[in-house]
């Protein structure tokens, strides 16, 4: 399959002192359920391989991405607003991505 480097800005998450690297539209209870098993068999911390994904699609957030859209998506999260997020890092990472054919 092929693959392609890409520039990403990805999401950090802390649910409960747990580590969570979100897309920042790909937040659904069915991931939060997957990231939160996969939390628990690596004792609290989930470190995803290069171009792993669900439902095929990845979980990184392309640096094309505008300041006001992360602004906009943090205050529109409701995990963010209802305060189960403790905190989000914001930080850029290169990757190796699957594309889809």
């Amino acid at each position: 399959m092929p693959k392609s480097k890409r520039k990403v800005l990805v999401l950090r998450y802390f649910f409960n002192n747990d580590d969570f690297l979100m897309k920042r539209n790909e937040i659904r209870p069915a991931h939060l359920s997957y990231l939160r098993q996969h939390s628990k068999q690596n004792g609290g911390h989930v470190e995803f391989k290069v171009a792993e994904s669900l439902n095929t699609k990845s979980f990184y957030w392309p640096l094309t991405t505008h300041q006001n859209e992360m602004i906009q998506f943090m205050q529109e999260d409701p995990y963010y607003t209802e305060g189960l997020v403790q905190d989000v890092t914001i930080y850029p990472r290169t990757i190796i991505e699957k594309i889809s054919s």
